[in-house]
């Protein structure tokens, strides 16, 4: 499988400690409803629309050579007739069409974080992987970090925790200096339900690294609202986290300007609350929280 690169951000103050490079790599295992980045979670690369972006020229729709354009289509790509030529993307004069996922050499990354390197030296910053999931690209995601590490940089990995530990171990732990191990929902059933795989994985290998105390594991919730926050499924992950002697979590508040997304890689989503968290919500999340340090939200 070839790894491709979704987006970079640099100058990222939220995803790790002083000024980060952000690299989203496409593809995940699991498939949430409420996925932030719905354009991460396919490997492969895709296309997409910005309908705000159109004038209504019919210019893409005349370049396709595939008739896969049409402007009765409410995503307005069939997708199963796009062979990526790229026509859209080349004629189009208000740039409405691009493509998501690049494959990039170690070398063209390392020449956009370098570029930082001040920053990150200054701040205590880094660079974060990100996605999708990073450990899908287990060997691209080793090489980097390889060559990161010759340049002193601080290297932290946002995970969704289902990975081959035994390959973890060996290519991607001895490079890393944080964890962001995100854990979302406590009951296997549930979690399949929601997320699209068993989640015995994902919390076998963080009870394994948790153990290890050999490096900063920080567990991070994401607060769904009717899904991850209902008060059984808090209270679970509250009783495995004591159990594990954790004292620090990381609460992601729900944020709904992601349901945008997926209508532009021609997804509709299956999850669809467009407001965020109410204050009585927060106000419930930190009681059930009181015993650890979290950040505010």
């Amino acid at each position: 499988m070839e790894t491709l690169i979704a987006d970079i951000k640099r100058n990222a103050l939220d995803d790790g400690p002083g000024i980060r490079t952000l690299i989203f790599f496409k593809g995940c295992p699991l498939d949430c409803v409420w996925c932030q980045n719905p354009e991460t979670k396919s490997p492969k690369q895709e296309i997409k629309f910005e309908r705000d972006y159109c004038s209504f020229c019919k210019r893409c729709i005349e370049a396709c050579d595939q008739g896969a354009l049409s402007l009765e289509n409410e995503f307005r790509i069939k997708r199963a007739l796009c062979n990526f030529c790229g026509n859209c993307i080349k004629i189009c004069p208000n740039q409405a069409y691009e493509f998501v996922g690049k494959a990039c050499t170690h070398e063209d990354l390392l020449e956009i974080i370098l570029k930082d390197k001040i920053f990150f030296d200054n701040t205590g910053g880094g660079v974060t992987f990100s996605g999708g999931e990073p450990t899908l690209h287990m060997e691209y995601l080793h090489g980097l970090l390889i060559k990161l590490k010759a340049h002193d940089i601080h290297t932290c990995l946002e995970t969704c925790g289902y990975f081959n530990l035994d390959a973890f171990k060996k290519k991607i732990l001895p490079f890393l200096d944080l964890i962001y191990f995100d854990l979302k929902i406590k009951d296997s059933n549930l979690h399949e339900k929601y997320c699209g795989v068993s989640n015995e994985l994902i919390f076998n290998n963080f009870t394994y690294l948790n153990k290890l105390n050999k490096i900063e594991i920080l567990p991070r919730i994401p607060l769904i609202p009717g899904i991850t926050t209902t008060r059984e499924n808090l209270n679970n992950l509250v009783t495995f986290l004591k159990a594990e002697n954790v004292k620090k979590v990381g609460l992601l508040p729900y944020n709904p300007l992601w349901l945008s997304k997926p209508s532009k890689i021609g997804v509709i989503p299956a999850y669809t609350r467009s407001e965020s968290l109410t204050a009585e919500e927060k106000s419930q999340i930190k009681e059930i929280f009181s015993d650890f340090e979290f950040n505010d939200f």
